[in-house]
């Protein structure tokens, strides 16, 4: 069993891993080519927390597609669904994200939510 110390120790972890942000990016349901804008609320090297403008279109597996600023392609990151809070959800990366590239998307971004907002460079097309 736990202690309590434990089990907070556990979750101050947790947090530490998680880089809070505010950023767009597109989110790409599988089998579907529509391209959908979210914002990015937190990320870590497993996973990410997005937030829908309307309710999101679900899809137990996407794509998550970022265009660094100065990059002509989107780096396109294949994610899992995992919760769902109203129009915010939870994902994992199916492969944890480079260090390099977790790196250069929180060093490009300041804040605003504009940082990624190029759309994919497919234009909301199938890959």
């Amino acid at each position: 069993m736990l202690m309590p110390e434990a089990v907070n120790q556990s979750a101050d972890i947790r947090r530490e891993e998680r880089v809070e942000t505010e950023f767009c990016a597109w989110y790409i349901p599988e089998g579907n080519s529509i391209a959908q804008k979210v914002k990015v609320r937190d990320l870590s090297q497993n996973g990410v927390k997005l937030e829908f403008p309307n309710w999101p279109d679900r899809s137990r597996r996407f794509h998550l597609a970022l265009t660094l600023p100065g990059e002509l392609k989107s780096a396109r990151i294949e994610c899992e669904w995992r919760w769902q809070l109203n129009q915010t959800i939870g994902a994992q990366f199916r492969q944890p994200l480079p260090f390099e590239l977790l790196g250069k998307i929180t060093d490009s971004c300041d804040g605003s939510a504009t940082c990624l907002g190029n759309p994919p460079d497919n234009q909301g097309r199938p890959f």
